[in-house]
């Protein structure tokens, strides 16, 4: 087709073509080409928040019924700092000292290191000691010079038998001392039935001590220690054990046992459980035993040192319990006799006397 020549033009394409080329075009300008470059990064953030590891977050929304139901954002993986509530554990950045001093659980943590009081301890520590007259002698049996008095406090050591060691226990020794803390009696027990666990950490027991020839019969033992307590008040701790082992029975008007005195229990270590003997000696008298294995002789001054502790205490609750209880004189012995420091010593009894000068 050939070209149309200008003349040709009608009139209304002429103004046109002047319109076109008389009005300015239209160049971006740097403040509209930097707000579309703005407008496709937001637009590209938007697709990519929608996709997280390739694939959609709850974040989108959903038609159902032709209703659009946007769900909520799962929670950020992001690990959240761990904050210390501000408690007794807590650390120092976020504990009140006047907040602390407050708080319900510190008098656990203001034990004092000794409960007792000071005099009294000291003198009932004095027991823990032997007497230079009176040494102890492993294996003695019964003492020839020590007297066994009004008091006597017994422990006795076991040893693990059958097949439950922890459980099934057998008689390896057996202790006494009077209310000075002397030892009146000490003696390994030969073991019939077979040894299973030496316990020897714990009770110091190892084989060499129970054998035949060194031991005596548990028989013997039985028989000397039931003629030593009788008519005696026993001192012991968790005592029925002891004298469970032993095959022996004692009144329980006579008996005073350190694990089950209110007071002693009222320190314990586990509320409301038996207070432990090592635990009691440290709280009370502030000395530490049972360092290693144990020694029955140790355990049965320390009973003793409690009971003296509290000895007007322990009376009363047995009275309390019981009634006034009068102890019958061993026989041989004077009942007002006391074993001092190496010599027996005969307390005054105003009453005896102005009777026999009645009597005259």
């Amino acid at each position: 087709m050939a070209p149309i020549a200008l003349t040709h033009l009608s009139s209304n394409w002429k103004k046109l073509q002047k319109t076109l080329q008389t009005k300015p075009t239209r160049t971006a300008s740097p403040e509209s080409s930097k707000s579309a470059a703005k407008q496709r990064q937001d637009s590209l953030k938007r697709k990519r928040s929608g996709q997280v590891n390739g694939g959609q977050t709850n974040t989108s929304s959903k038609s159902v019924n032709g209703a659009t139901r946007t769900s909520k954002p799962l929670p950020s993986r992001k690990r959240q700092k761990m904050e210390e509530p501000p408690s007794v554990g807590a650390s120092k950045k976020h504990g009140d000292p006047k907040v602390l001093s407050r708080s319900v659980s510190m008098p656990t943590l203001r034990q004092p290191a000794l409960l007792a009081d000071p005099k009294a301890a000291a003198k009932s520590i004095s027991v823990l000691e032997p007497h230079p007259d009176y040494p102890d002698i492993e294996n003695d049996g019964l003492s020839t010079t020590a007297l066994p008095g009004k008091y006597v406090a017994l422990d006795c050591e076991m040893v693990g038998t059958g097949p439950e060691p922890d459980r099934d226990s057998a008689l390896a020794r057996v202790s006494v001392v009077n209310f000075h803390g002397h030892q009146v009696y000490d003696s390994y027990v030969q073991v019939k039935v077979q040894v299973t666990d030496y316990r020897t950490a714990v009770s110091g027991i190892e084989p060499r001590h129970i054998h035949k020839n060194v031991a005596r019969s548990f028989k013997e033992v039985h028989n000397t220690l039931k003629a030593l307590l009788d008519g005696r008040i026993l001192v012991g701790h968790a005592v029925k054990n002891d004298l469970d082992a032993l095959l022996l029975k004692h009144d329980k008007r006579y008996i005073r046992d350190t694990s089950k005195y209110s007071k002693f229990r009222d320190i314990s270590a586990v509320p409301n459980r038996t207070p432990s003997l090592k635990h009691l000696v440290e709280k009370l008298l502030g000395v530490v035993i049972q360092v290693g294995s144990h020694s029955s002789v140790e355990d049965a001054r320390a009973t003793m040192a409690l009971f003296r502790l509290e000895k007007e205490g322990f009376d009363t609750e047995v009275m309390n319990r019981y009634g006034s209880i009068r102890i019958e004189t061993p026989k041989g012995e004077d009942e007002d006799a006391d074993v001092g420091d190496g010599h027996v010593v005969r307390k005054k009894n105003n009453n005896r006397r102005k009777n026999k000068k009645k009597k005259h």
